[in-house]
């Protein structure tokens, strides 16, 4: 692990007009993740994606002469959740409203921006007993399966949902206050937190940094003392 857990309050300048220029865009279904996602925002935006993700890296390197030293690249985009892309999951009476727990496989640092005004449909970071993750293909299959919309066994799926639950430990939970940006190693485990009503959303900016080039990282830094 590279780069500590991190929560910025108030993160955007104007979040309205972040959350506005969201609402603008076209969102696309996939199978790999509930709900829907804008093309990159690189694609979209040069100059925002730009903007927002060197504040991003301000963060991890506040000084100057280390900041601008730094090269990165990053893929980014704007997601909606509805009650219906993760409704199985508020059904969940034995962990209801958790969703799978996952690793960013191949991504050096994941940001979120939460736009939604609800402060329960969040983000937690958790941990395994044996600091091992084991990928079952059959879990992963259902997984997509469902947010691919395709029909599954409300029972089959909440087993399998829960035993991936089960088999980690909550170390943090972020609430999902509006305008919060949250920030972790794409090594950790974490998982989304829902909270949804019919007709509601939950709306973020997401942030995968693929590649961070830095003369040292915060983690293995700190270990060196």
């Amino acid at each position: 692990m590279n780069f500590p857990s991190l929560q910025v309050n108030n993160f955007f300048d104007n979040p309205d007009y972040i959350l506005n220029y969201a609402n603008s865009l076209t969102y696309e279904k996939e199978n790999l993740y509930p709900g829907t996602r804008t093309k990159p925002l690189h694609i979209l935006n040069k100059e925002l994606f730009k903007d927002i993700n060197s504040k991003i890296i301000r963060l991890l390197y506040p000084k100057w002469d280390i900041y601008s030293q730094i090269e990165w690249s990053a893929l980014s985009m704007f997601q909606k959740i509805n009650y219906d892309d993760v409704k199985l999951h508020m059904l969940n009476e034995k962990n209801p409203g958790k969703g799978w727990v996952h690793n960013d496989n191949e991504i050096k640092f994941t940001a979120i921006v939460y736009l939604s005004k609800g402060k329960d449909n969040g983000t937690a970071i958790y941990s395994k007993d044996d600091g091992f993750t084991l990928v079952r293909v059959k879990e992963q299959q259902i997984k997509y399966d469902y947010y691919n919309g395709k029909e599954q066994s409300k029972d089959i799926y909440l087993q399998s949902l829960n035993e991936n639950i089960n088999s980690y430990n909550i170390e943090c939970l972020f609430n999902s206050s509006y305008n919060k940006l949250i920030g972790f190693d794409g090594s950790n485990p974490h998982g989304a937190f829902f909270n949804l009503k019919p007709d509601d959303e939950r709306i973020t900016f997401i942030s995968f940094f693929t590649d961070i080039i830095a003369p040292y990282f915060p983690v293995p830094e700190m270990r060196r003392v």
